[in-house]
């Protein structure tokens, strides 16, 4: 690789600019964003792909179809848990003109908020089109989808946040192994079937019926920190600094994206993208799922999506550093020069490897209250609660149980729908949502945040995501 900047450039870069449910952190349609990212017993059409399969069956429309008119189904979600606006202009900003200078009290509790490393994230979703087709009950409904997911996440090391506040005091060192980071582009093209399973109704099962989706994968970048282990830096006792470094970068990039390694000398490096890039790595998923009707007007789901990997065999690359050295002149170029040569590390071909895909099992539970045209709350309202458990920690997923719950009032036929849902746990903790859901004939319009605190309160931000969508219904 040309240096380590440009692999981690491309990987925040591009998990925060730009993209079905994802992963149990992932990003989700604008209306289960709204719900808090509630979706596996109440996603509809081809909102269910990506969640539950079977709720394909789950709408009244034969034909229902998502593309990127009149609005694209774009999702976006990043953030940190280390600042908010506040800490940012208190810690960072000016006063009267001149940078601010730190108590030790202030020192004390910036470096607080670095506990256990600080997260920046970002994921991204595009549906480019999907379709689904009910047909009568005796054959099922299909459909058909291609979605493009972008996710990445970097652990900023807490020594960071010290060694910027305390400077280079004699004899200090300063830890950096916990510094991580990964990132990928994929595009799956998924084609997905259901249908309802006869004979097995009793006194409290109206209805079950099962889905599956079968995936291809074409995945166009790939970046991971596999091995950080011995950076540091270390201060002695004649004011110089002892630089250690010992990393290992495994990476896979599009050729239209002309990464240019250090091994390639035939690579100009000129980019040449286009909406369907060459894919550096390929693979299978599946995703299974069932849903019932059980009692009055009470459904249950569950399914588990996205098992399978992804092989990556084109333009991998392994970006390695390793070594020491001491500066006893940051002011000297030459020795800045020498430091840039050895944290930029150097590439060797990385040859073949596989990753999984972010298997996630998903289990869900809704309830529809009618309240009728009378009464303080006319009309419905759809209360639903899930619990997403991932298996791995690929980017969008998180071995870190996450639940959520929500509710959809509608007041009357035709009228908006509004959207609002809370979700714990999980990588990030608590997010209140909010949208609204708009009828239009055959249009379907979704607007939605998974943060509204901070809409209410931007000085304290420390998230930010938007989703919006359109679905054609006949």
């Amino acid at each position: 690789m040309k240096n380590l900047a440009i692999v981690l450039f491309v990987s925040i870069g591009l998990s925060i600019n730009v993209f079905a449910q994802y992963g149990s952190e992932g990003s989700t349609d604008a209306r289960s964003m709204s719900l808090g990212k509630t979706s596996n017993a109440i996603s509809q059409g081809v909102y269910s792909i990506g969640i539950n399969p079977a709720n394909l069956l789950n709408t009244n429309e034969t034909v229902d179809i998502s593309t990127v008119l009149p609005l694209p189904h774009l999702s976006i979600d990043a953030g940190t848990n280390i600042l908010s606006v506040n800490d940012l202009n208190y810690y960072f900003g000016s006063v009267d003109g001149h940078g601010r200078v730190l108590s030790d009290n202030d020192k004390q509790n910036l470096n607080s908020l670095f506990n256990g490393g600080g997260l920046v994230f970002g994921n991204a979703s595009f549906t480019l089109f999907s379709i689904g087709i009910r047909l009568k009950p005796s054959i099922g409904a299909f459909a058909f989808s291609i979605n493009d997911f972008i996710e990445g996440d970097v652990t900023v090391p807490q020594a960071l946040s010290t060694l910027l506040t305390n400077g280079n005091p004699k004899n200090s060192t300063y830890n950096f192994d916990d510094t991580k980071f990964n990132s990928w582009w994929l595009r799956n093209y998924s084609l997905s079937y259901a249908r309802e399973i006869d004979g097995i109704k009793s006194t409290f099962l109206n209805k079950l019926t099962a889905g599956i989706s079968l995936k291809l994968y074409q995945g166009y970048e790939y970046a991971q920190s596999v091995q950080v282990n011995g950076n540091s830096v270390q201060t002695g006792t004649n004011n110089q600094i002892n630089l250690n470094t010992n990393y290992v970068i495994q990476s896979a990039f599009s050729s239209n994206f002309h990464v240019k390694y250090s091994f390639d000398s035939t690579d100009t490096g000129k980019s040449n993208m286009s909406a369907f890039p060459s894919p550096a790595g390929t693979g299978f998923g599946f995703d299974l799922g069932f849903s019932a009707e059980i009692f009055n007007n009470w459904s249950v789901s569950l399914a588990i999506t996205d098992i399978g990997s992804i092989k990556w065999d084109q333009n991998t690359a392994l970006t390695t550093s390793t070594g020491q050295y001491t500066i006893t002149d940051v002011t000297n170029k030459d020795q800045q020069d020498s430091i840039k040569n050895k944290f930029k590390g150097t590439s060797v071909p990385g040859g073949s490897f596989t990753t999984d895909l972010p298997t996630t099992l998903r289990l869900g539970a809704a309830h529809m209250f009618n309240f009728g045209e009378n009464g303080v709350f006319p009309g419905t309202l759809l209360v639903a609660m899930d619990i997403n458990q991932g298996f791995n920690d690929e980017p969008g997923n998180s071995t870190k149980t996450r639940v959520s719950i929500g509710g959809e009032w509608k007041a009357a036929h035709g009228a908006p729908l509004l959207r609002t849902g809370f979700s714990f746990g999980g990588l990030l903790g608590f997010h209140w949502g909010l949208g609204l859901g708009i009828p239009a004939g055959p249009l379907e319009f979704n607007l939605a945040t998974l943060d509204l605190q901070s809409f209410l309160k931007p000085d304290s931000a420390k998230h930010i995501s938007v989703a919006f969508d359109s679905r054609w219904k006949f």
